[in-house]
């Protein structure tokens, strides 16, 4: 990976996001008032808590005052969109080596680097989890985006509270927003919070309201490429019912496959398909050249090789959706699907509008760009 030395250096904190919409009032927490014990936190009164319902429609006890927190899995990329990142005490593994394709991790990369571990951070992959550490530290709430099941077990074998977030291939779910929301509740970071779900909800608005009215027979065919899941993959890796697409409104080809989500497809497959638009994760290369250096003439068939409409898609997923990117990336696939539907934005703008809003001002497009990175037409393969 192509390291640039403003990874380390550049404050996180640059740009106040004070141009946000007012708050609205939350509804998915809440604070107890009653003076009575704590059935789930026996050691505080029942006004010393708040309810909070979390990602996976949980309902969890937290100390009303929470000043501290541990995350398992990938959780941190939440909790750094909520604002909460400053209560963070331990982390996970991988957040301690920030990487281009989490820019959460590179935002965040200084606050992360000297904070204990105690699971190793892969959020589908089997976790182990430090428990006797998780307890000597002893946050006042975990952040988990495990499963929920795994998130009451925590939650039992700890004694702490667990809040589980989810986000797997989402941009506008109710369980991402109500992710969001909660963490930043829990962690006294409301306002963040609220701030950065109205833009969510002002970027959502403007996306459907350029495609809403596109006949479904005059979608174009497009197939998206080189998606990691679990590990990195070629041409074959692509998703069904994938977020970016649905949120551009474009004819995903992979919806076709009776699959939900990732799917490993053939090269046949992708032939008989034969879409007008690829787009492909420009960070999987090399595994793509080498793919078509063995098979050249097949690739040279294609629409979409011969009219030369393919283009990136920058590390959507890794550990987790990156969701500042997968909303660049859906502006970028509505602005080269329907152009003329997009002629009035500003791209640039708006992807720096949106990394600053997910990464707490953090300026990672122009970092994207020092470094090669973006939303461009994909580099020749000869």
């Amino acid at each position: 990976m192509r390291r640039h030395p403003a990874l380390a250096r550049v404050a996180p904190w640059i740009v106040l996001i004070a141009s946000l919409v007012a708050l609205v009032a939350l509804t998915a927490c809440g604070t107890r008032t009653s003076s009575t014990p704590s059935s789930e936190n026996p050691g505080l009164s029942d006004e010393q808590v708040k309810v909070v319902v979390d990602g996976y429609n949980r309902t969890v006890e937290v100390p009303a005052d929470a000043q501290t927190a541990a995350v398992v899995g990938s959780a941190a990329r939440v909790v750094v969109y909520a604002g909460a990142q400053d209560k963070l005490i331990a982390v996970s593994d991988m957040e301690k080596n920030p990487e281009f394709e989490r820019p959460y991790s590179i935002a965040c990369e200084e606050l992360f680097v000297d904070l204990p571990s105690t699971n190793t951070g892969n959020h589908l992959a089997e976790l182990n989890v430090d428990i006797d550490q998780l307890k000597d530290l002893a946050p006042d709430v975990i952040i988990s985006n495990r499963t929920a099941d795994e998130c009451d077990a925590l939650q039992a074998e700890t004694g702490i509270p667990v809040l589980g977030v989810n986000y797997q291939n989402q941009l506008f779910s109710d369980g991402f927003i109500n992710s969001l929301e909660c963490v930043g509740e829990a962690l006294g970071a409301e306002s963040r919070a609220q701030a950065v779900i109205a833009k969510l909800e002002e970027w959502r608005d403007d996306l459907r309201s350029r495609t809403a009215d596109v006949p479904s027979e005059e979608k174009a065919p497009v197939y998206f490429g080189a998606i990691n899941y679990l590990d990195e993959h070629g041409w074959e890796g692509t998703y069904s019912n994938y977020a970016v697409a649905e949120v551009a409104n474009v004819h995903n080809v992979a919806n076709d496959v009776n699959s939900d989500g990732f799917v490993e497809v053939t090269l046949d497959q992708i032939g008989e398909w034969d879409p007008e638009f690829m787009f492909l994760n420009s960070g999987n290369y090399d595994l793509l050249k080498s793919t078509y250096d063995d098979n050249p003439e097949f690739f040279k068939s294609l629409k979409a090789f011969k009219s030369g409409k393919l283009y990136t898609q920058p590390f959507y997923n890794y550990n987790g959706t990156n969701v500042e990117v997968a909303l660049c990336e859906a502006y970028f696939v509505g602005s080269i699907v329907y152009p003329e539907r997009f002629a009035d934005v500003d791209l640039d703008a708006r992807y720096t509008e949106i990394f600053q809003t997910l990464l707490n001002g953090y300026d990672f497009y122009s970092l994207m760009r020092e470094n090669g990175r973006g939303f461009f037409e994909f580099p020749p393969f000869e």
